[in-house]
């Protein structure tokens, strides 16, 4: 049986990213080629180690589904800061998630 509610929080994520603040970045999972996904990103203040979150639709066709990170070696290519060349950071940890959205540790 389905649960209404994680259902919702599927169907609305989509929604999400076309609000102002979204941007594309490119996902390299460890074993398979990159992708393009839209990512609501998240950055260190200035002076702190470069770390980003990203948050980004958890699905494998829309985004990167939960249940596919790995920490050990995927990637995610974004600006450490805005104006900057991106560059490729290595996803360190799942910080939170929903049926909907996942959200994602990178330096």
């Amino acid at each position: 049986m389905s649960d209404v509610f994680d259902d919702t929080l599927a169907a609305a994520a989509g929604n999400f990213f076309l609000l102002p603040g979204a941007e594309t970045v490119t996902y390299f999972p460890v074993n398979g080629s990159g992708r393009r996904i839209s990512a609501v990103i998240t950055r260190s203040e200035p002076g702190r180690m470069p770390v980003v979150n990203a948050l980004v639709m958890n699905s494998s066709c829309e985004g990167i589904a939960s249940d596919e990170v790995d920490t050990g070696g995927d990637k995610i290519e974004c600006a450490k800061r805005i104006g900057e060349k991106p560059k490729k950071l290595r996803i360190t940890e799942i910080l939170n998630q929903d049926a909907g959205l996942i959200l994602l540790a990178a330096s």
